[in-house]
C-alpha cells in the first residue's frame, strides 16, 4: 500500500509539472507587444544551435521601437558552438533576413502574435501584412493585409527549421538571404578591443535546391552555413546568397545547418548533410522528433509548488537549460551565445558551476557530463599554461606543473585576454581551476559514472598544485593565504582543493597539514564572526555579497549549522548583492540550507520584478543596473541559481551522509501542499516527495551500483509530535522525522510515509 501510494503522488506531480511546462509559454500577443520599447527576443536552441529570435522570425531587422543609441547592441542573432577564433572570442558570422520583392522588406504589421511552446520547442508567429511595400511593374501591389504564419523550432541535430506559409492573397513569394557580417564587435569593443575588427568575408556554394554560405576572417574559423529549400517552385542565387519560393501563397519550409572548421576539416560537406539530411527527413517527421525531446529532456525531474508565477518560471529556466546545453558541447557564455558580454566566452569563474549544478539537482546527468567533457578537452591547453605560462598584459603567472584555468575560456581553453590593463590580474585567478575540478568531481558523485573519475582526479590534483603553488605563508596569521589574491572565494576554493585531494587519495604528502591552515577571511561584527571579502577587511551595515558564503555552497568546507555562517547570512541578506541576478538565487540556496524557507522564497521572489530582474516577460538579465538591462540575452546561470533555490528548498541534496526533505517550505506550502519527483541527490540517489497538511511520503532510488546507507530527515506538518505506525528507527523531534540508518540497496526504491 505504501508503494503505490507514493507512485499515485508521483504520477500527480508528473501531471502537474506537465500542465505547468504548457502553461509557461512565451506569448507575445498584439501590437503593444510588438512595439515595447523594451523588446526582448526568444530563445530556441538544441545541438550547439542557438537562434535568438527577431519580431519577424529572422536576425533581422530586430525589434522595431528599441533605442539603438546605447553601450549594447540588442538585436536577434544566430549562433553555433564552434564559431570562434583562436583568441578566445565567440562570434556570429551571418545573418538571416527573409521577406518580400528584391530588397526582401518585410511589409506593415498589422497584427502580431508569437507563442513560444516550451514543451516542444515550437515556436509560431502570426502576423498580419500590409501589402502595399512591394511594388510590381511600377505599380503597387495592393493594399490588403495578408497573413503569413512562422514555424520554426532547433532539432536535436542542432538544425534550424523554418516554414513559411503566406495567404493565398500573399502579393510575391517568400524569400530568405543570407547576410555576412561586416561589422564585427568583439568584447562590447572597448578596451584594447576598441578598434575595427576584421569582418567576415563570404561566398556561396551551390547545391541541388540549396546552397552553403562560407564565411572567413583572420585568425578565424571557416564558418558555414547550409541552407536547403523546399516547397513552392524552390530557386536559389548563390551569388546574391539567397533562396525561397518563386510563387506567391505558398509554403515554403528551410532547413538551416551551421558547421565550422574547429569541428570538422570539410565544414561545407558537414553542414550541408545535416542540412540535407533534415530536408529528406521532412518537417512534420522533424517536429515531432524534436517534441519527443523536449518531452524526454522534461521527465527528468518535476516539481509542483503552490506559487504559479514561480512554478511557471522554474520551468522556464529548466527551458533554457535545454537551449543552451541540449545536446550541446561547448557550453554558453555569461548572456547565453551572444558575443555583446565578455566576448561570448564560456565562464568557469561563476556561471558554469552554477549551470551544471542546476543540471545535476534535476537529473540531466547528460548535460552535466557534456560540461566535464568540456573540461577535459580544455585541460590539455590548461596544463601548458600552467607549465609554459600565462600572461595577460603585464601580469604573468607559470608553475612547476599543474593545470591553470581562467575566469573566461574559448572553446578550446583558450583563456581569453581581458579589454583593460587592469584586468589583467586575472591571471591569478586560480578558483575558476578549482572550479573545473568541481564540475567534474560533482558529476562523478552525483550521477555515479565511474567512466570520469580518474579524470575528475587528474583535475582535481593538477589544479590543486596550482592553488598550493600560489599559497604562502603568514606568521602574522598563522596561516596560508594566496599571495597574488587572498579573496575569500580563492581561499575556498583553495581549500576545497586541498580537503578533496587528500579524501580522494590524489595528494601530495604535505597537503594534509596544508589543508588545516589555508586562512578563511573573517572579522567579528558586533560580537559575532562574519565572513568577509579578504583579509584584513571590516564588516559594515548593509554589506557583504553572496560569493563570500562559497564555503557553504558550493565549496562544502564551512558547514550550514556552523555559526559563522547564520551571522554571515544576516549581515549580507540587508546588502545589495542582489542586484547581481543570480545573486540572489545563492542567497536563497544559503537561506534553505538555514532552513528559512520564507527567507528562501523572498530571494526566489526577487528574479521576478519586472523592470528590475525582468523584462518583457522572456528571461532573467545579469545586473540591476541602469536602462540597458533589458538589452542583455539570458543570464544562463540567474535561470540556473533560481532552479537552484528552489530546489534547495524541496531538498538538501548536497551532503554525502545526510539527505533532508523539505527543509525550507514556507508556510504558505506546508497549507497548500508540495510535491517533487526524481530530483538528484549526491550518491546517485533520486529522491521524490509530497507533503500535505495530513501526510508526508518519501521515495529514494538508488541508481548507483553500490548499496549506501544515508541519514534521512523529513520536514513533518506543522505541530507534528509524533507519528501513527512509524517506521522501525524513526525518531521525531522539533517537527522532524530522522532515520539515522537508512539502508538503500544498489538499483533498489525505499518507499515510506509519515503520517502524523
Amino acid at each position: 500500500m505504501v508503494i503505490s501510494k507514493v507512485a499515485n503522488a508521483s504520477d500527480q506531480v508528473t501531471e502537474v509539472w506537465g500542465k505547468t511546462i504548457q502553461q509557461a509559454a512565451f506569448v507575445k500577443d498584439g501590437l503593444e507587444r510588438f512595439r515595447n520599447p523594451q523588446y526582448e527576443y526568444e530563445c530556441l536552441g538544441l545541438g550547439g544551435t542557438v537562434m535568438r529570435v527577431g519580431p519577424d522570425g529572422f536576425t533581422q531587422p530586430g525589434a522595431m521601437a528599441v533605442a539603438t543609441n546605447g553601450w549594447l547592441q540588442h538585436l536577434p542573432y544566430l549562433s553555433y558552438q564552434y564559431w570562434w577564433d583562436e583568441e578566445a572570442h565567440r562570434h556570429l558570422p551571418f545573418d538571416l533576413v527573409g521577406g518580400y520583392g528584391p530588397n526582401l522588406q518585410h511589409g506593415q504589421v498589422e497584427n502580431f502574435r508569437h507563442h513560444l511552446d516550451i514543451a516542444t520547442g515550437l515556436l509560431t508567429i502570426d502576423l498580419g501584412l500590409k501589402a502595399d511595400f512591394v511594388q510590381t511593374n511600377s505599380a503597387k501591389a495592393g493594399t490588403k493585409t495578408f497573413q503569413s504564419r512562422r514555424e520554426m523550432f532547433v532539432t536535436p541535430e542542432g538544425v534550424l527549421v523554418i516554414r513559411i506559409s503566406d495567404s493565398t492573397n500573399a502579393p510575391l513569394p517568400f524569400q530568405v538571404r543570407v547576410d555576412v557580417n561586416s561589422n564585427v564587435r568583439i568584447y562590447l569593443n572597448g578596451g584594447v578591443y576598441a578598434k575595427e575588427h576584421a569582418p567576415w568575408m563570404g561566398s556561396g556554394v551551390s547545391k541541388t535546391e540549396g546552397l552553403v554560405v562560407v564565411a572567413n576572417r583572420p585568425k578565424s574559423c571557416v564558418a558555414t552555413l547550409a541552407l536547403a529549400c523546399e516547397g513552392a517552385d524552390a530557386f536559389l542565387d548563390p551569388e546574391k546568397l539567397r533562396l525561397g519560393a518563386t510563387k506567391p501563397g505558398k509554403t515554403v519550409t528551410f532547413y538551416i545547418a551551421p558547421g565550422s572548421s574547429y569541428e570538422s576539416a570539410d565544414p561545407v560537406a558537414t553542414a550541408w548533410q545535416k542540412a540535407e539530411s533534415a530536408k529528406t527527413r521532412g518537417f512534420e517527421s522533424l517536429r515531432v522528433e524534436t517534441a519527443k525531446w523536449w518531452k524526454k529532456f522534461y521527465a527528468r525531474s518535476a516539481v509542483d509548488v503552490p506559487d504559479r508565477d514561480l512554478a511557471n518560471w522554474f520551468a522556464r529556466s529548466t527551458y533554457y537549460m535545454g537551449v543552451f546545453f541540449g545536446k550541446t558541447d561547448i557550453p554558453p557564455g555569461c548572456n547565453g551565445t551572444s558575443v555583446e558580454s565578455f566576448a561570448g566566452a564560456i565562464c568557469p569563474e561563476y556561471d558554469l558551476v552554477l549551470n551544471q549544478m542546476a543540471l545535476l539537482y534535476g537529473n540531466h546527468f547528460e548535460e552535466a557530463r557534456r560540461v566535464v567533457g568540456w573540461v577535459e578537452r580544455a585541460l590539455p591547453r590548461a596544463e601548458r599554461y600552467a607549465t609554459e605560462g600565462l600572461a595577460l598584459h603585464n601580469v604573468s603567472t607559470k608553475y612547476s606543473g599543474g593545470a591553470k584555468f581562467g575566469p573566461l575560456m574559448g572553446y578550446d581553453g583558450t583563456i581569453l585576454v581581458p579589454p583593460t590593463e587592469g584586468e589583467g590580474v586575472w591571471a591569478h585567478e586560480d578558483f575558476s581551476g578549482n572550479n573545473a575540478a568541481l564540475m567534474a568531481v560533482n558529476y562523478v558523485d552525483w550521477s555515479g559514472d565511474s567512466h570520469y573519475e580518474t579524470l575528475a582526479k587528474r583535475i582535481l590534483k593538477e589544479t590543486t598544485q596550482v592553488s598550493v603553488e600560489d599559497l604562502q605563508w603568514r606568521p602574522d596569521l598563522n596561516a596560508y593565504l594566496n599571495k597574488n589574491m587572498a579573496a575569500t572565494v580563492q581561499q575556498a576554493g583553495t581549500l576545497f582543493g586541498l580537503r578533496e585531494s587528500v579524501r580522494r587519495g590524489v595528494a601530495e604528502p604535505e597537503w594534509k597539514d596544508m589543508a588545516s591552515k589555508v586562512l578563511l577571511p573573517t572579522a567579528d561584527y558586533k560580537g559575532n564572526k562574519v565572513l568577509t571579502v579578504g583579509p584584513g577587511a571590516t564588516p559594515a551595515e548593509n554589506s557583504g555579497d553572496a560569493t563570500w558564503l562559497s564555503p557553504v555552497w558550493y565549496y562544502p568546507v564551512v558547514a550550514a549549522q556552523a555559526p559563522l555562517v547564520s551571522n554571515s547570512y544576516s549581515l549580507f541578506r540587508t546588502s545589495k548583492t542582489g542586484n547581481y541576478i543570480f545573486n540572489n538565487g545563492w542567497m536563497g540556496v544559503i537561506a534553505a540550507k538555514l532552513g528559512k524557507g520564507d527567507e528562501a522564497i523572498r530571494w526566489a521572489r526577487n528574479f521576478l520584478q519586472p523592470g528590475v530582474a525582468l523584462f518583457d516577460d522572456s528571461c532573467f538579465g545579469e545586473l540591476v543596473s541602469d536602462t540597458e538591462d533589458f538589452k542583455k540575452t539570458p543570464e544562463v546561470a540567474a535561470h540556473a541559481a533560481l532552479i537552484c533555490n528552489l530546489t534547495q528548498m524541496l531538498l538538501d541534496p548536497d551532503d554525502e551522509k545526510v539527505i533532508a526533505v523539505f527543509p525550507a517550505i514556507p508556510a504558505e506550502w506546508e497549507r497548500r501542499g508540495v510535491a517533487f519527483d526524481k530530483l538528484a541527490a549526491k550518491g546517485g540517489i533520486l529522491v521524490s516527495a509530497e507533503f500535505k497538511t495530513n501526510r508526508v511520503c518519501v521515495t529514494l532510488e538508488n541508481c548507483s551500483g553500490a548499496d549506501c546507507t544515508r541519514i534521512l530527515r523529513v520536514r513533518l506538518p506543522n505541530g507534528t509530535t509524533r507519528l501513527r505506525h512509524p517506521e522501525k528507527g524513526v525518531q521525531v523531534a522539533e517537527g522532524w522525522a530522522t532515520l539515522s540508518a537508512l539502508k538503500l540497496p544498489a538499483g533498489q526504491k525505499v518507499a515510506l510515509t509519515f503520517d502524523p
